[in-house]
């Protein structure tokens, strides 16, 4: 029981890992670039190669229902968080406007990801309880997306006590989850399957409408092509665990 607790926790410390590197970086505009482009191709490989087969092989095609409430819930939030549209440009005012959109980027990401963490404790600390090499095998494999996504959040985010908040419900999502499994017992497939799918309609949005349409026109420049490259490198190294 301990040793897949323990497991979830490192999960969460990987994030933080990304976040601390990069929370007081100097080159933000270079490094968002890098950071974003490297976030969109892990969560690109994390919806198609991860989420997504899972939910094929339910054969449940109810489940379009919460990938919906999932994409809505984030079109809600997309409107309640601050929000600054930008373009790219050098003035200062334009610089403002992109670190705050970048912040709201992240904010949205934290919750979706806090969810999609959430549903990897109660596998990692399921399968933990089975096979502790296969546990220590998918920490591995989970940690390795979490650090990307935590150099994006930490490049992102402004020094607030609310995004202090997010980032510890974040670091400890997969710890939640392995304590639901305790106290609850395993969850039905039914609402895991569930949540994988509102998770899958948040991140989706995210991946679109967010990730994309910062890196969309930048996608000669260097800083994004070696986030790219990056990516495709960690996904490749992941799936092969």
């Amino acid at each position: 029981m301990y040793i897949g607790l323990f497991l979830t926790i490192i999960t969460g410390l990987f994030f933080l890992i990304g976040i601390i590197s990069l929370i007081n970086n100097k080159n933000k505009e270079k490094t968002s670039l890098f950071t974003i482009s490297l976030a969109f191709i892990v969560m690109l490989g994390l919806l198609m190669l991860d989420l997504l087969p899972e939910l094929i092989e339910t054969k449940n095609i109810m489940l379009v229902i919460p990938f919906f409430i999932g994409f809505v819930i984030l079109i809600v939030l997309d409107k309640l968080i601050p929000h600054h549209h930008h373009e790219h440009k050098e003035d200062g005012c334009d610089k403002v406007d992109h670190d705050l959109h970048l912040n709201h980027i992240s904010t949205i990401t934290i919750l979706a990801l806090a969810i999609h963490n959430l549903i990897e404790g109660l596998t990692l600390y399921s399968i933990t309880l089975n096979s502790v090499k296969s546990g220590v095998l998918m920490m591995f494999s989970i940690s390795l997306h979490n650090i990307p996504l935590g150099f994006q959040i930490g490049n992102s985010l402004k020094n607030k006590k609310y995004s202090k908040l997010l980032i510890f419900l974040l670091c400890i999502s997969s710890f939640i989850g392995a304590l639901i499994i305790i106290v609850f017992g395993a969850l039905n497939e039914t609402i895991i399957s569930i949540l994988l799918a509102l998770t899958f309609g948040m991140l989706l949005y995210i991946l679109i409408f967010e990730l994309f349409s910062e890196i969309k026109s930048t996608f000669r420049k260097r800083e994004t092509i070696y986030g790219i490259i990056l990516g495709v490198i960690i996904l490749i190294i992941t799936f092969m665990i």
